[in-house]
């Protein structure tokens, strides 16, 4: 039995933040008094250097409020995070977060500087290169940001564990799980790895950032900030995901680290486990909020249909002309190898037939020039 408690916050206020972040520690049974003389790992979302109020990543009061609890019983903090493209250091200054890092003496890991994890009872990676510095923690806050994704739909709690990985690695998994399903299932070998392959296993504390999260064309700059008003606290990442899609009304079976998640069990088996604590999901649940528009797709055919056939069905990512600026990030983190510079062109060139559909390029796209062009058949399809 998992349990997930769910707060109300209407706004990045320190004090309230830090009542609401005690209220729900308390009511899923954990005494911050245990973190005393221990070394604790905090794990933002820190996608990418933007603004804040892009709601992008972890906000930095949420951040503040966990960190100055934590140090009320350790000195021993340690932020480790691996942006997809980006330097962590200016990112960590554009996000709002150095100024913080340094009154608190939170210390920075080097993410590049990694050990294997191993998990033999891992569906298919039983084997993944993780900041070593994770092995050298005794408590894990994961702080992620309520946002939608292109690519898996969602992202939170699980997804945001995908961070323990460096920096470009992260894109090269999209070629060796290409298909929706398949990379769901790599995220989930992650996360057994993570509560199951440490000689020593760590302590896990989820604190989501719900406060305002990401709808539509996430989880970049391309997605909108949405108010959400929450901020849920567990130590189960799936039982706390199946609460956040529910609270703003996302489909649980388009979330394959959901509904895969509760079949492997590493965690609660199904909703049934979960008891809720706080306020009502229902009286809380937003109505208008926005998925990505791309499809879903659970098998492995798809990325191996011929390019023909995947552009007639499949949504492309089109650059803007009025946006794009040529910094050519799109082409540094494509993992398939798929976007070119051209001579006197406006905009990247896009090779489609090379195209794995991973969205990418839209993810890290600073200025959200990147669109997503429906394939001419597919209305065809049903989402």
């Amino acid at each position: 039995m998992a349990v997930i408690s769910l707060q109300k916050c209407a706004r990045y206020d320190n004090k309230i933040l830090k009542e609401k972040i005690l209220a729900g520690l308390r009511q899923i049974g954990f005494d911050p008094a245990e973190l005393k003389n221990k070394r604790v790992c905090l794990k933002p979302n820190l996608l990418m250097p933007v603004n804040p109020e892009r709601a992008v990543t972890t906000h930095p009061e949420l951040f503040r409020a966990v960190a100055q609890i934590v140090r009320d019983y350790t000195n021993d903090i340690v932020l480790i995070e691996s942006p997809n493209l980006f330097a962590l250091k200016p990112t960590i200054k554009k996000t709002g977060l150095a100024e913080i890092v340094n009154d608190l003496e939170i210390k920075i890991a080097d993410i590049n500087v990694t050990q294997t994890l191993r998990f033999p009872l891992a569906h298919s990676y039983k084997n993944i290169d993780i900041s070593k510095a994770f092995f050298d923690v005794d408590y894990i806050i994961n702080m992620p940001k309520l946002k939608t994704h292109g690519f898996t739909h969602y992202t939170g709690a699980v997804k945001n564990l995908f961070g323990v990985m460096p920096g470009l690695s992260k894109a090269r998994m999209h070629m060796r799980a290409p298909s929706q399903m398949e990379f769901a299932e790599f995220l989930l070998d992650l996360y057994g790895g993570l509560l199951n392959g440490f000689e020593k296993p760590k302590k896990f504390i989820h604190v989501m950032d719900a406060v305002v999260g990401m709808e539509g064309e996430g989880p970049g700059p391309s997605g909108k900030p949405k108010n959400i008003g929450a901020v849920i606290v567990g130590g189960d990442a799936v039982a706390l995901d199946y609460v956040a899609v529910n609270l703003v009304g996302l489909k649980m079976k388009k979330v394959f680290t959901l509904t895969e998640g509760f079949r492997r069990g590493y965690g609660v088996k199904s909703p049934d486990d979960i008891q809720m604590r706080g306020e009502s999901l229902e009286e809380m649940r937003i109505n208008d909020f926005l998925p990505p528009k791309s499809v879903v797709r659970g098998g492995v055919i798809w990325p191996l249909t011929s390019p023909t056939i995947k552009n007639l069905f499949v949504e492309k990512p089109v650059p803007r002309v009025d946006a794009c600026t040529l910094c050519y990030n799109c082409m540094t983190v494509c993992p398939a190898d798929a976007i070119a510079k051209a001579d006197d062109a406006k905009v990247p060139r896009y090779n489609y037939r090379k195209c794995i559909r991973c969205f990418c390029c839209m993810e890290t796209c600073p200025e959200a020039a990147i669109n997503l062009k429906k394939g001419v058949l597919q209305w065809l399809m049903r989402t």
